[in-house]
């Protein structure tokens, strides 16, 4: 007899992320020129692209809010820094990612999406794919070669 299938968690679970102003600035216009394409849908179709098996239901919502660009805000910045905005998830997709970032242990989900993205064909600077751990005391612990950019 074969295991009964597991039934999706598809709970959403909300996931803040941090970006640098520029990729949210590209992404915007990709969501642009891709009509019926969400925020929440470019991240994962961006993780499809990896790997990630996300079911297509998932990816495409029914009703998709119209993207308001707010390119005025990211105007105000610099392309360096850092925005943190939220995505909601289904918790099985945020799990399936975990699983992912076990296989690398260099990335976090930052730059599992960010890789996401670039993979869409979104332009990411190298710099923002190098993850950054702290270590015990606190510190932040970049690798060799690394700028004091963060």
């Amino acid at each position: 007899m074969a295991p009964k299938a597991r039934a999706l968690d598809r709970s959403p679970l909300k996931t803040n992320l941090e970006l640098p102003a520029y990729v949210r600035e590209r992404l915007d216009a990709y969501i642009e020129a891709h009509p019926g394409s969400t925020f929440r849908s470019v991240i994962m179709e961006g993780l499809v692209e990896l790997g990630i098996e996300i079911d297509e239901n998932d990816i495409r919502p029914e009703r998709a809010r119209r993207h308001a660009r707010v390119t005025s805000n990211w105007a105000r910045l610099n392309p360096s820094d850092i925005t943190t905005t939220s995505v909601v998830l289904p918790q099985y997709v945020r799990a399936r990612a975990e699983e992912y970032l076990l296989d690398h242990p260099d990335m976090r989900f930052r730059h599992l999406v960010l890789a996401g993205l670039a993979a869409l064909g979104i332009k990411i600077h190298a710099e923002d794919m190098i993850a950054e751990r702290q270590n015990v005391s606190g510190l932040i612990v970049r690798p060799r070669g690394r700028s004091g950019r963060t």
